[in-house]
């Protein structure tokens, strides 16, 4: 067989490869410029609905230390909440995957929290807990804790019966069943429910800041809607929105570093 052929696939493949990289990233450029279009349309159409982004841009230009402060605020109960919430709901998913009566224990007060609505919370906590970070942080551990628990729950059970067996068959203890062969296979999805629980994290922070609170991104936006200035409104939407993109990326991050396979 001759070098032509051999590098004919190989072109091939490199090139349909540098296709789809280009493709990934020329997409997603053309869908923002034509968002960016219709916004300006909308902005000069509907001028009480959307500012124009230039406008919004200049505010954040204009005062960027004010947003990051309060991005700040809004970002550590967010991810103090996400720890709380992640840590709980994989202690609760290990013992429910051991011990089946604790499922039925405990899955109803599950969904009872998550079919709560989170404005509805907030005011409680507050009124519980004061006016400071708490009631912040509770609301992100709430918001993070159940997507966490299910998607740990279905991993440390979508166990390899076949491996199971072997593992059953070598006499291991199930203490070495659970860190040797449940947590490593159930890796794909405590990634999956980590990328929506640090999604929800954030939302709920931000909603929770919508009462008692006088920093953070939800507060920023509560002030910016009672003096309609609708430029600082979707600037501190703008900063929340590009936050969980980054917290989504390095969730990302993480798992390609830890599953390899």
């Amino acid at each position: 067989m001759s070098t032509g052929t051999l590098t004919r696939p190989r072109r091939g493949l490199l090139s349909s490869r540098a296709g789809g990289t280009a493709l990934t990233i020329i997409a997603p450029l053309v869908l923002f410029v034509l968002l960016a279009l219709a916004w300006q349309w909308a902005a000069a159409t509907f001028k009480s609905v959307l500012p124009p982004l230039q406008n919004v841009f200049e505010d954040i230009a204009s005062r960027p230390d004010f947003y990051l402060e309060n991005l700040l605020v809004t970002l550590e109960a967010a991810m103090l909440g996400f720890a709380i919430g992640v840590v709980v709901a994989l202690l609760l998913a290990a013992a429910i995957v051991h011990f089946r009566f604790l499922r039925a224990a405990i899955m109803p007060l599950a969904l009872l929290l998550n079919v709560t609505p989170i404005v509805a919370i907030a005011p409680a906590l507050v009124v519980a807990f004061g006016f400071n970070e708490i009631p912040h942080i509770i609301v992100a551990a709430l918001s993070a804790f159940f997507p966490t628990l299910i998607n740990s729950i279905t991993g440390l059970r979508a166990v390899d019966p076949q491996a199971l067996e072997v593992f059953d068959a070598m006499s291991a203890s199930k203490l070495e069943i659970f860190f040797r062969l449940r947590v490593p296979s159930s890796l794909p999805y405590l990634f999956a429910g980590a990328r929506l629980s640090v999604t929800a994290a954030m939302i709920g922070a931000v909603v929770s800041e919508f009462t008692g609170s006088s920093k953070g991104i939800g507060a920023v936006i509560v002030m910016a809607t009672t003096y309609l200035n609708l430029s600082q409104m979707w600037a501190a939407i703008f900063f929340s929105a590009v936050t969980t993109l980054i917290l989504l990326g390095i969730v990302g991050l993480v798992e390609r570093l830890v599953v390899r396979w």
